[in-house]
């Protein structure tokens, strides 16, 4: 299965340092299962659209580099299941081509969220992970003088959408995002987390909750 990142809200997508991905390392043709260990998962990664929406093929060097990809092996209590569609961090991981196809193999942290649909708004933050509304920044400043997109501030306030249920300990066990509600606005970490669009140009971000700053009222 083909997909076109634009659609998936992935144009923006960008963030903190990860881990460069090599190029995919073909394993044995007798080699059917890999099962992952130290808190690793494993994605079939979904084949990137070669046009866009309007019907144009677009060259090489015009293709982003795809970061959806399908479960197919997963722990308990991460966020995420086989079988469910997700977002990871951009260059995280390592590439395996396994019976032909593409995989990544890749931290449970590196998994961003689940997508149920094409709309990134309806994203399901895994792990610790929060998904945030950013507020618009001032188109001007206060004594007027409208501001040109270099010279605005990256904002670093939004509205909580959803959050992930949480981190393992050490024991094993969910701990759940404390201090925090759906509907909370925040302020956050301005170079923290990955940027996303929604289908309406909503902007959004996922960040951690280490990540949050402070609650705002």
């Amino acid at each position: 299965m083909k997909v076109n990142a634009k659609r998936f809200g992935l144009g923006r997508l960008g963030g903190r340092r990860y881990n460069v991905c090599v190029r995919a390392t073909p394993l044995p043709l007798d080699i059917k299962k890999v099962t992952p260990v130290g808190g690793r998962t494993f994605l079939k990664v979904e084949e990137i659209e070669e046009q866009t929406d309007g019907g144009i093929f677009l060259p090489d060097a015009a293709q982003q580099k795809q970061t959806v990809g399908t479960v197919m092996f997963a722990e308990d209590g991460v966020g995420f299941s086989v079988g469910n569609k997700v977002v990871y961090s951009q260059f995280a991981g390592t590439e395996v081509e396994v019976e032909g196809a593409e995989h990544v193999i890749l931290k449970n942290d590196d998994v961003v969220g689940v997508m149920p649909g094409a709309d990134a708004k309806d994203m399901k933050p895994t792990g610790n992970g929060i998904l945030l509304e950013i507020e618009k920044e001032d188109e001007k400043t206060s004594s007027g003088i409208f501001l040109t997109g270099s010279t605005k501030e990256k904002p670093s306030t939004g509205k909580v959408l959803a959050m992930g249920p949480g981190r393992k300990n050490d024991e094993g066990k969910v701990e759940p995002i404390e201090g925090l509600s759906v509907g909370d606005s925040v302020l956050y970490n301005k170079f923290s987390g990955v940027d996303f669009e929604a289908k309406d140009g909503t902007a959004l971000i996922v960040i951690k909750d280490h990540d949050i700053l402070a609650t705002l009222d």
